[in-house]
């Protein structure tokens, strides 16, 4: 399996991962994280949050 997103790169939440419509919030990869469950991970971060967030690479979109 190879990470599709590097460190520093913006992306998105994809279609279809939350239960609201899509938002065009853009979050930026802070570490590749290892398989889990048969799929990569991502640690990602926006400025309007004060958290990190872990999710799928399927999760996640190029901006």
């Amino acid at each position: 399996m190879q990470h599709l997103f590097k460190r520093g790169q913006m992306v998105r939440l994809s279609q279809g991962v939350t239960a609201r419509p899509p938002s065009r919030i853009e979050y930026k990869v802070m570490q590749q994280l290892p398989e889990r469950g048969g799929e990569l991970q991502y640690r990602i971060k926006t400025e309007r949050e004060p958290f990190e967030r872990v999710v799928w690479q399927s999760a996640l979109e190029k901006v």
